[in-house]
């Protein structure tokens, strides 16, 4: 198969880093249910801080585009398929980022009456779902690709089995305690792909006929 383009390894890294990082600051509420979260979630100091956090995740959701985009030039269905799965989990997680802000924008725009009538357990609820959508949804479709890679792409072996174990293991990033293994993937590849030589290989001139002599 054809090299893949360093492009895809910054994709890789914009969209492992910087949604994690997100996710993870923004707080908000999955898991095991807690209170004293939803509180601290919801209350009024918190909203321009998720509404920044998850306008930076969705941003960083497009490097899974990019690298979806570069890994398209692998070429037939292969790359086709992989640029599709990009697509799509770039497509959920922004969803997902939104819906997890949407809380507190409905918060903040619905007054005193939402705040103080949506019980914690519907927040809980929403948080739920988005932290679903934004993190595991594109981690399923981006788990896909690396399967797709570790079958058949042209990188180092280790790299290939260890594409193989994070592709399973982002499929499975509802369960979330899968999800370091994939992220770490995510780093590890875009720092590889990023820091490989571009082709020295020069493609071959073409032989140009040289016009027949003239016969006396």
């Amino acid at each position: 198969m054809r090299t893949i383009p360093r492009s895809a390894g910054a994709g890789l890294l914009v969209y492992g880093l910087g949604v994690t990082a997100a996710f993870m600051a923004v707080g908000a509420p999955g898991g095991d249910y807690e209170s004293s979260g939803i509180t601290g979630y919801v209350a009024s100091s918190h909203w321009p801080a998720a509404f920044a956090l998850s306008y930076l995740g969705a941003f960083a959701a497009l490097g899974l585009l990019v690298f979806g985009h570069a890994l398209r030039s692998l070429g037939g269905t292969v790359g086709e398929l992989v640029w599709g799965a990009a697509i799509a989990g770039t497509a959920v997680s922004v969803v997902g980022g939104f819906v997890t802000a949407g809380l507190d924008v409905a918060m903040a725009e619905g007054g005193r009456a939402v705040q103080t009538g949506v019980p914690h357990p519907v927040v809980y609820t929403v948080t739920e779902i988005g932290n679903l959508l934004s993190v595991c949804g594109p981690a399923f479709f981006a788990g896909v690709i690396a399967l797709v890679l570790a079958a058949r792409s042209s990188l180092p072996a280790w790299l290939r089995v260890f594409a193989g174990v994070a592709g399973v293991c982002g499929i499975l990033a509802p369960f979330f305690f899968t999800l370091f293994v994939f992220v770490l993937w995510t780093i590890v590849a875009g720092v590889t792909l990023l820091a490989q030589r571009p082709s020295t290989q020069r493609p071959a001139r073409q032989r140009v006929a040289k016009p027949a002599l003239p016969v006396a």
